[in-house]
């Protein structure tokens, strides 16, 4: 599986990462297959979020069977407020059946007065410094389908990766990610594949796969054949000339 940097966290990941979304409609036994399955491909990024109802609960069962060892786990908040914030660390913590989490996110940030109420006095991204500290968390990231939101967020230097859609339609993270790059920010891709609107996933994920400012894509997956599937990407990729 290809490797990238995950920006300045340093945390080596796999190209093609985990996420966690549709497993809401799966069985208990099915995700433990998934993630199985992952292990076997050499997935070692999963990304889930508190706003996914049972996503984090059933992965975290997952996990205590076949070993937290084997990934990097990312999870979100969408609180903005420092006790609400708080709160959700205890809760993601308790639900994936881990001590730690190498990436904590704020989920969606859709406004600049949401990302001001984060960044301002007693906002959440204080409560995220204080779990830093205590080494309940490795990194801080945010994500959100605002350019504007991310791109101040950049010019401001508070967070170690950014998550934004892109794929061969919804495009315009491109300069983003640039930015991001030369700012050592790891860059995480959601809806790789439009939501699953994309008939054939290999040649999306790929188009992805070939920009270099990116450090990881998250496609969605519900079975262990979409994610033998999507594995082949990572596992095949080669950088064209």
């Amino acid at each position: 599986m290809e490797k990238r940097v995950l920006g300045k966290t340093g945390l080596e990941v796999s190209l093609v990462g985990f996420g966690g979304i549709p497993i809401q409609r799966c069985n208990q036994w099915e995700v433990d297959d998934i993630v199985e399955t992952l292990i076997e491909e050499e997935i070692n990024f999963i990304d889930t979020a508190r706003a996914y109802t049972t996503s984090e609960e059933m992965l975290g069962e997952s996990l205590k069977k076949w070993g937290r060892d084997h990934f990097y786990l990312a999870t979100k908040t969408p609180k903005l407020d420092y006790d609400g914030v708080m709160a959700d660390v205890k809760l993601s913590l308790s639900c994936l059946q881990t001590n730690y989490i190498e990436l904590y996110q704020f989920h969606n940030a859709k406004t600049m007065e949401a990302y001001e109420t984060i960044m301002g006095p007693g906002g959440g991204y204080e409560a995220l410094k204080q779990c830093q500290q205590e080494g309940l968390i490795g990194h801080i990231g945010i994500t959100s389908h605002s350019f504007e939101v991310l791109d101040r967020a950049l010019a401001e230097g508070h967070f170690e990766t950014i998550q934004f859609p892109y794929n061969y339609v919804e495009n315009k993270g491109a300069t983003l990610f640039e930015k991001a790059k030369k700012l050592n920010v790891g860059v995480i891709v959601m809806k790789p594949l439009a939501g699953g609107a994309f008939i054939n996933a290999t040649y999306s994920l790929r188009w992805v796969a070939e920009n270099p400012d990116i450090s990881i894509m998250i496609p969605g997956m519900d079975s262990v054949k979409q994610v033998r599937k999507n594995a082949r990407v990572g596992n095949d990729f080669k950088v064209q000339i």
